[in-house]
């Protein structure tokens, strides 16, 4: 439905509009998506105390929040809806620690 919508909105627009491009980058975004593929969750807190160890130093409290949902996930069979929000300004190392954990659970 979203799709649709979108593309309705697109053959509104003029080609030359802001608006155009952040339409058809939405479109593209939309359909790059890996719609329907599931990977398995895998919740070793050791391979993740490792990657986390790997790729930055400090943040100990972050990283122990991180390794707690791990091992949570680990003992309940999975994570159910639960959401990690990394905060925080630029240049503090958010993406590489959500990076290295999508790679050890194999998440792409």
């Amino acid at each position: 439905a979203a799709i649709e919508e979108e593309l309705t909105k697109l053959a509104a627009l003029e080609k030359n509009s802001a608006e155009f491009n952040v339409t058809r980058n939405y479109l593209d975004w939309l359909t790059a998506m890996p719609w329907g593929a599931v990977s398995g969750e895998v919740f070793d807190v050791a391979k993740a105390k490792a990657a986390l160890d790997d790729v930055h130093y400090g943040m100990d409290d972050v990283k122990e929040r991180i390794l707690e949902l791990v091992a949570v996930g680990s003992l309940v069979g999975g994570v159910r809806g639960k959401i990690l929000c990394l905060v925080g300004p630029p240049g503090t190392g958010k993406t590489l620690l959500a990076r290295a954990i999508a790679g050890e659970a194999g998440v792409p």
